[in-house]
C-alpha cells in the first residue's frame, strides 16, 4: 500500500493540473468566435469550470466565472445569470473564501425561486442537473465548513423537499439525487453527532452504489463509512473502508478523498502504535492537501503530524506544525465569523424589501378593507332588517315545539347517560392500553434495531470473509471472522432481551377470566413503572423524570390478579408522570420531577412482627409517590368519585381512580391518598406532592 500511495497522489496532481489547462485552452481559443453575448457567457463558464473540476487550486477559474456573471447581468438574461452565480460560488467555495461563496449562494436561491413564481422557469444545466437541487447542496456544503449544523441539516431538508415535490416525478432522473441526499444527511448528521442516523444513511448509501457500480460515489461512500468506524474505535474496519475508498477516488480523479483515506491510514497507524507508517501517510496526504483548498483537512493533518512529532521526541518539528494549526485554525474562526456577519446582512437586507413590499400590500389592503366595510355595512342594515322580522315567528314556532323537545329529551336522558357511562369506562380501558403498548413497544424496539443493524453488517462481514477466502487473504479472513462472531454475540443478546419483555408481557396477559395466582409483585410494580414511563415518553420526547425505587425483598410471591393490580399501578404511575411533568411547566430550574415507587411488608395493626417466622398473615403496602403540586384539601374526598376529574377537557375521563379504588377493594385491600399542596407549603413549592398507598392483606 506505501508503494503505490506517493505515486497515486503525485499522479492525480499532475494529471488534475494538465487536464484543467488544456481544457481552458481549447475553449479560450474559441471564445473570440462567438459573436453573441449568450455565446460568449457559455464559454466563460465552460473555462471557469474546466479550472475548477479537479478541486485544485486555481484563481484564474473566478475571474472567468466573474467575467460570465457580470456579462448575463448586463445582458439581463436573468436564467444565465444564476448558472453563472452558482458556478462561481461553487469555485469560491473550493478555494476556501466561505463569506462571498454564501451570500452570492444566498441570493442565487431567491433569485430561482422569483424565476420559478414569476416566469415558471425550473432552470436545468447542461448535464441534466436541476440548479436549485444543486445550489441548495452547496449550501449545505458552505454551513458546514463555518459550523452551523443545524442549518446545514436544514438545507438538505430542503434537498429532500425539491426532489420528492419536482425531481422524482421525472421520467429518468439520475440516481444522483437520491445518492447526493443519502450522503449529505450521513454528514449532516455526523456534525450533530447523531451517529445511529449516520450510520443507517452511510450504509444504505454503500449499499446503493454497489449495486450501481459508479466510482466515485463508491469512493465516497466507503470513506464515509470509515469515518463512521474510526469514530467508533472500529479501526481494522475502518482501515479497510479507508483502502477501498483509495482506487475509485483514483479512477474518478478525486484527489481530495484520496488525501482524506491517507490522512485517516495515517491516524490508525499512530493508534496501532506503527509510528513509520503513521509518518508516511501523513506526509503524503499533507503533500496532495497543499495543492488542495480544503482548511479543514489541512488543519487535521498539522495536529496529526504536530502530534507524531512529539510523540518521536521531535519538539522541533512538532512545534513547527502546532504553529501552522494555531494559525489555520484561527484564520477559519475569522472566515466562520465573517460568513455569519454577511450572512446576518444578506437576511437584514432581506427583511429590509420584505418591509418595502410589505408597506405597499398593506396600504392596497387598507382601501380594499374599506371597500369592504363599506359594503359589509349595506348588507348588515340588510340582515338586521330581515333578523328582526325573521325572529318574531321563530318565536312563535319556538314555543309550539318546546314542549314536545322537553318530553322526548327527558325521555331519552336515562339511555344516553347509561351508554355514556359505558363508553367512559371503555375509554378509559383503552387510555391505560395505550399507555401500556407504548410503553412494550418503546421497550421492545431498541433491541430490535440492535438485531436489524448487526444482521445487515454481518451479511456485508460475510460476503467480505468469502473475498478474503478466496484470494487467499486468510489473515483478513480471520479478522473479518472477528468482527462477525461479535455481531452476532450482539445479535444474540439483544435478540434475547427481547424475547424476556415478551415473555414477561405474556406472563401478565395469560389469565384474562380473574382468578388469583402467585405473583412476583416487586417485579411486577417495577415493569409498570418503566411502562408507565416510557408510554408518556412516547408521546412527549421532551418530558424526563426520575424514577426512585425501594422494593422490600422479603415478600416474595402474593395472591393476586396480576392485570387487575397492574391497571391500578398503571393508572397511578399514569397520574404521577402527568402531575410532576405539569408542575415542570411552571416550577424553577431548581425542579427535578420524581416519581418513585416501594414496597414492604408490615404486620397487622397490634401484632410485632417475629423475624424468625416472616410468612404469618400480615399487610403488604405499595406507595407510588410523586413531588408535584399535591392535591387541594377541598377535593381530596372527591377524587375516587366516578367521573371526577382535575384534567382538562379531553385529557381525563374522571374513571381512573374510581375503577382502581373498586379493584383494591375487591382484593380485600384499602386505597388511601396523603398529599402536602399548596395550602400546607404556601413557602416551598418543592416540597409538596402526593403519596397514593395501596394496602393489600397477604395469605401465605
Amino acid at each position: 500500500m506505501k508503494k503505490i500511495f506517493l505515486p497515486v497522489v503525485c499522479c492525480l496532481v499532475f494529471t488534475s493540473l494538465f487536464a484543467q489547462k488544456e481544457q481552458a485552452d481549447s475553449i479560450i481559443r474559441l471564445l473570440p468566435g462567438d459573436r453573441t453575448d449568450t455565446g460568449k457567457v457559455r464559454k466563460l463558464i465552460q473555462i471557469g469550470r474546466a479550472f475548477d473540476n479537479a478541486r485544485i487550486k486555481n484563481d484564474s477559474g473566478i475571474i472567468y466565472l466573474q467575467q460570465a456573471v457580470d456579462l448575463s447581468k448586463k445582458i439581463d438574461d436573468s436564467p444565465l445569470e444564476a448558472e453563472a452565480t452558482f458556478y462561481l460560488a461553487n469555485n469560491l467555495y473550493w478555494s476556501a473564501n466561505y463569506p462571498r461563496a454564501l451570500v452570492l449562494s444566498l441570493q442565487n436561491i431567491k433569485r430561482l425561486e422569483q424565476l420559478k413564481r414569476d416566469q415558471k422557469v425550473e432552470i436545468t444545466l447542461k448535464n441534466g442537473w436541476n440548479l436549485m437541487f444543486y445550489q441548495t447542496r452547496l449550501l449545505v456544503f458552505l454551513y458546514s465548513n463555518i459550523g452551523d449544523y443545524e442549518k446545514q441539516l436544514e438545507y438538505v431538508r430542503k434537498m429532500q423537499a425539491i426532489y420528492y415535490s419536482t425531481l422524482v416525478q421525472q421520467p429518468g432522473v439520475s440516481v444522483n439525487y437520491h445518492f447526493t441526499i443519502y450522503f449529505n444527511l450521513a454528514n449532516a448528521f455526523k456534525t450533530l453527532k447523531k451517529q445511529d442516523s449516520t450510520f443507517h444513511y452511510g450504509l444504505l448509501l454503500y449499499k446503493e452504489v454497489l449495486k450501481k457500480g459508479d466510482a466515485q460515489w463508491l469512493a465516497l461512500a466507503s470513506d464515509l463509512l470509515a469515518g463512521y468506524y474510526e469514530e467508533h474505535n472500529i479501526n481494522d474496519t475502518a482501515m479497510l473502508f479507508s483502502r477501498k475508498s483509495i482506487a475509485p477516488a483514483m479512477e474518478s480523479n478525486r484527489l481530495d478523498i484520496v488525501t482524506g483515506a491517507g490522512l485517516r491510514i495515517g491516524k490508525l497507524f499512530q493508534k496501532k502504535g506503527e509510528m513509520d507508517s503513521a509518518f508516511y501517510y501523513s506526509l503524503q496526504a499533507l503533500n496532495g492537501l497543499a495543492t488542495l483548498n480544503n482548511p479543514k483537512s489541512l488543519l487535521d493533518a498539522y495536529e496529526l503530524l504536530s502530534q507524531l512529532y512529539r510523540e518521536n521526541k521531535q519538539f522541533d518539528s512538532a512545534y513547527k506544525y502546532l504553529q501552522h494549526f494555531v494559525v489555520l485554525k484561527d484564520s477559519l474562526h475569522n472566515f466562520s465569523k465573517i460568513a455569519e456577519a454577511q450572512n446576518f446582512a444578506f437576511n437584514q437586507t432581506l427583511t429590509d424589501q420584505q418591509v418595502a413590499q410589505g408597506k405597499k400590500e398593506a396600504e392596497q389592503q387598507l382601501k380594499n378593507k374599506i371597500r369592504l366595510y363599506v359594503l359589509a355595512g349595506v348588507i348588515a342594515f340588510i340582515l338586521l332588517a330581515t333578523f328582526l322580522l325573521m325572529r318574531n315567528l321563530r318565536n312563535k314556532r319556538r314555543a309550539n315545539i318546546v314542549l314536545t323537545q322537553q318530553k322526548e329529551e327527558i325521555q331519552t336522558s336515562l339511555a344516553a347517560l347509561k351508554e355514556t357511562q359505558a363508553q367512559l369506562i371503555q375509554s378509559e380501558k383503552m387510555a391505560s392500553l395505550g399507555e401500556l403498548t407504548a410503553g412494550i413497544a418503546h421497550e421492545i424496539q431498541n433491541p430490535l434495531n440492535f438485531v436489524n443493524n448487526f444482521s445487515e453488517v454481518s451479511g456485508e462481514l460475510i460476503d467480505e470473509m468469502n473475498t478474503a477466502l478466496d484470494e487467499g487473504n486468510i489473515k483478513e479472513a480471520k479478522g473479518l471472522s472477528v468482527d462477525l462472531k461479535q455481531n452476532l454475540e450482539k445479535i444474540s443478546h439483544h435478540g434475547k432481551r427481547a424475547d424476556a419483555i415478551v415473555k414477561g408481557m405474556l406472563q401478565h396477559s395469560q389469565s384474562s377470566i380473574g382468578k388469583k395466582e402467585p405473583t412476583d409483585i416487586n417485579k411486577l410494580a417495577d415493569e409498570y413503572l418503566r411502562l408507565a414511563y416510557h408510554g408518556l415518553r412516547a408521546k412527549d420526547k421532551n418530558f424526563n423524570a426520575t424514577l426512585k425505587t425501594a422494593f422490600d425483598e422479603s415478600i416474595g410471591n402474593i395472591n393476586i390478579i396480576p392485570q387487575d393490580i397492574g391497571r391500578v399501578l398503571l393508572n397511578l404511575l399514569t397520574n404521577a408522570f402527568y402531575a410532576v411533568n405539569e408542575k415542570k411547566k411552571t416550577a424553577g430550574t431548581d425542579y427535578e420531577p420524581t416519581v418513585s415507587i416501594s414496597t414492604e411488608r408490615s404486620p397487622l395493626p397490634g401484632r410485632e412482627p417475629v423475624p424468625a417466622f416472616r410468612d404469618v398473615r400480615g399487610e403488604l403496602l405499595i406507595k407510588v409517590s410523586d413531588n408535584g403540586h399535591g392535591i387541594p384539601p377541598h377535593i381530596t374526598d372527591k377524587i375516587f368519585q366516578p367521573f371526577f376529574t382535575t384534567k382538562p377537557t379531553g385529557q381525563g375521563t374522571g374513571l381512573g381512580l374510581s375503577l382502581a379504588y373498586d379493584i383494591i377493594k375487591a382484593h380485600g385491600g384499602e386505597l388511601k391518598v396523603e398529599t402536602t399542596g399548596a395550602e400546607a407549603r404556601p413557602d416551598d413549592p418543592l416540597e409538596r406532592g402526593t403519596t397514593f398507598t395501596i394496602v393489600l392483606p397477604v395469605n401465605n
